[in-house]
């Protein structure tokens, strides 16, 4: 009964138990950054392509109402939400 009343009570748990480590998380993705730096750069792009061939294919599907403009746009900010809650640098 005592989650019906508070529903997020879990998240909140594991936010407050996890919140310490966020900016040891963030300053070690920073620290280390040349060594992500190639599969950042191969993530991204293998990731831009799809999205952009799923949204010429949308485009066409649509008659040119959805563009793939449209899609890497949404599926960036998508994306930046997922890095932010996820609370991984290298989540993004």
């Amino acid at each position: 009964m005592e989650n019906i009343r508070s529903p997020f009570k879990g998240i909140i748990r594991d936010i407050k138990g996890r919140i310490a480590c966020y900016k040891q998380d963030w300053v070690n993705g920073f620290c280390f950054g040349y060594r992500i730096l190639a599969p950042t750069t191969y993530i991204f792009f293998a990731s831009s392509f799809l999205v952009i061939a799923f949204g010429e294919q949308l485009s066409r599907d649509t008659d040119g109402s959805l563009s793939p403009v449209e899609t890497l746009a949404s599926t960036t900010i998508c994306g930046i939400i997922h890095s932010i809650l996820g609370g991984q640098p290298l989540v993004f």
